[in-house]
């Protein structure tokens, strides 16, 4: 156990490493579009990049939100159940979040396929199946969480979250 909570901190502080990069680069990539428009120079990718940053910071944010339980919930019944059901209800709900991000790295691996070559709209040398490997890891890094999350409520005995809607 002690293993596998170093093991999730130490990716949780990379991937808040990336994302903290990527909002800073939101605000010079704005900053830059606001400076050159204001002298009259059309500078098209950095708006593109600010956006695809903004993607990469929300599936990124996706899976420290996971890793953190505080990804959004709908919580008004889950907290009512008795402990053991709810621990049990947890891991089914942890297990199928990994599911369904399995399902989604497989449309991402096709859609990366498909759009290999295919240049972005303002930027020639930056394709856009990048963008899409980008959803692909973070689709990875929120199964990763999922499964973490699930093994501790059913083998370590992890505290249940306290109710947030409450």
């Amino acid at each position: 156990m002690n293993v596998l909570v170093k093991v999730r901190d130490f990716i949780e502080k990379i991937i808040l490493g990336i994302a903290v990069l990527l909002l800073c680069g939101i605000a010079v990539f704005i900053g830059l579009q606001i400076i050159f428009r204001s002298i009259g120079i059309g500078i098209d990718w950095t708006e593109e990049f600010a956006r695809f940053s903004f993607v990469g910071v929300t599936f990124l944010g996706s899976a420290i939100a996971i890793t953190r339980n505080k990804h959004i919930v709908i919580d008004f019944i889950i907290v009512r159940l008795p402990d053991i059901v709810r621990r049990y209800l947890l891991v089914l709900i942890h297990i199928s979040m990994a599911a369904f991000m399995v399902v989604c790295m497989h449309g991402m691996s096709i859609i990366m396929r498909a759009s290999r070559g295919v240049p972005s709209a303002s930027v020639m040398w930056f394709q856009m199946n990048h963008i899409h490997a980008v959803v692909f890891v973070g689709c990875v890094l929120m199964c990763f969480a999922s499964l973490i999350r699930a093994l501790e409520y059913a083998f370590f005995k992890k505290d249940l979250p306290p109710a947030q809607g409450t």
